[in-house]
C-alpha cells in the first residue's frame, strides 16, 4: 500500500532501506479515511516489537519500501467514515491483522491464519503507528479501558494477544507446572497470566536486569533451563533462540506441549524426542481479538503486573532500538509522538 495521499502531513519514523538499523524521522501524508469503515487514530503511544528489529534486520517480513512500522498503537479516533462514527473520540488499540474475510480461519476469528492474508498494520502492507496518525478499519479497534494509562495499553497490543494466546494454548493440557523460556515483554505476562490463574510456573532469564525484574513481584526465576525444575508439563518458548529448543523439549514429561511464542530456525532438531514423548508442538502467532480483550481486562483491573515501560519520543525511536538491540530495556520500549509528549509534560 503507498502512502495516503493528502496535502496535510504528519512526522513519522519510517523504514526508508532493509536491512539497516535506523529509520527516517521525517514529514509523510497525513492518512485520512479512505473506506466507509475506516478511521484515523491520534497516536498516544506506540509498543516496539522485536518483530520490527528483524524486519529492519532484514531477517522477516519484508515490506514495500518506504514504510512506516508500528503495529502496538494505542491512540484517540480522531476522524471516521461513514460507517465507524460511533467510534469518534474514543480510547482504541487494533487487532494487527485484516484477512480476506470468507476462509474458515476468518470464520473462527482466527484471521491471523489466513492463507491470503491482506494485510498487518504496521508489519505488511498497511503503513504503523511509528507515527502522529494511523489509519485502520474500524473492524480492527478494541476499546482501551481510561484506567490504563497510554503507555501501559502500548505493551499490550501484540505482545499481550500472545502471551494470552500461549496461556491459553498451554492450559488446554492442563499442566501442573509451566517452564516459560524468556523473560522479555511476552514471557513476563505468560508468567503472570499463569500466576493469576494459580498455576505454578517458573521462568528461565539469563539477562539479569529481566530476571530481577521478574524476581521483584515474587516470580520463580532462573538463568537457564539446567538450573529449572524438570520435567514439566508445558513449556512456552518466548525466546526465539535456536539453543533452548532441544532441552525445553528434552525437560518435558510425555505428552507435554512446547509452545512456540518466539519464532527460531533450528538448523538441527532430534526429533526422536518428540516422538519417544508423544510431545506436541504447538505455533503461535500473535492472538485472537478475544486474547486482546482479555489480557487488558485483567490489566485494568489491576490482576496483572505489567512489565516496566521506558518511553522514548518518536523524534528518538533509534535511540530507542539501540537500546533494545544492546539488551538495555528490562521491560517494554513504548514511544511516543513529540507532540503528545510536549502535550503531556
Amino acid at each position: 500500500m503507498e502512502a495516503p495521499t493528502t496535502t496535510a502531513t504528519m512526522r513519522a519514523a519510517v523504514a526508508t532501506s532493509i536491512p539497516s538499523e535506523r529509520l527516517e524521522y521525517t514529514h509523510v501524508a497525513h492518512p485520512v479515511p479512505e473506506a466507509d469503515d475506516d478511521v484515523v487514530l491520534r497516536v498516544q503511544a506506540c509498543g516496539i516489537c522485536g518483530t520490527d528489529l528483524h524486519i529492519l534486520a532484514g531477517h522477516s517480513y519484508k515490506p514495500v519500501l518506504p514504510f512506516v512500522l508500528g503495529h502496538e498503537p494505542v491512540g484517540i479516533v480522531v476522524d471516521a467514515g461513514p460507517a465507524a462514527r460511533e467510534w469518534m473520540d474514543r480510547r482504541a488499540t487494533i487487532t494487527l491483522f485484516t484477512g480476506e474475510g470468507s476462509c474458515p480461519a476468518c470464520q473462527a476469528g482466527d484471521e491471523r491464519l489466513c492463507p491470503d492474508l491482506v494485510s498487518i498494520t504496521g508489519v505488511l502492507g498497511v503503513w504503523g503507528a511509528y507515527a502522529e496518525y494511523v489509519r485502520v478499519h474500524a473492524r480492527q479497534l478494541v476499546e482501551v479501558p481510561s484506567s490504563l494509562s497510554w503507555a501501559d495499553a502500548a505493551s499490550l497490543v501484540d505482545g499481550g494477544a500472545t502471551a494470552a494466546n500461549s496461556v491459553r494454548v498451554a492450559l488446554t493440557h492442563e499442566p501442573s507446572r509451566v517452564l516459560v523460556l524468556g523473560g522479555g515483554p511476552i514471557g513476563y505476562l505468560c508468567a503472570e497470566l499463569l500466576r493469576v490463574r494459580d498455576v505454578p510456573v517458573q521462568v528461565v532469564e539469563p539477562n539479569p536486569l529481566r530476571r530481577e525484574a521478574l524476581e521483584d513481584i515474587g516470580h520463580d526465576v532462573v538463568p537457564s533451563i539446567e538450573a529449572a525444575v524438570t520435567p514439566l508439563d508445558a513449556v512456552i518458548d518466548c525466546t526465539g533462540v535456536p539453543m533452548v529448543m532441544s532441552p525445553g523439549l528434552e525437560s518435558l514429561n510425555p505428552h507435554g506441549i512446547y509452545v512456540l511464542a518466539g519464532y527460531a530456525r533450528v538448523p538441527e532438531l532430534d526429533f526422536a524426542v518428540v516422538s519417544r514423548k508423544e510431545v506436541d508442538i504447538r505455533g503461535i502467532r500473535s492472538g485472537r481479538r478475544e486474547d486482546l480483550e482479555s489480557v487488558i481486562a485483567l490489566a485494568a483491573a489491576k490482576k496483572i503486573h505489567l512489565p516496566e515501560i521506558a518511553q522514548w519520543r518518536l523524534s528518538a525511536a533509534n535511540d530507542a532500538l539501540t537500546a533494545l538491540r544492546a539488551q538495555q530495556v528490562p521491560g517494554k520500549a513504548v514511544i511516543v509522538p513529540d507532540s503528545v509528549w510536549k502535550d503531556n509534560s
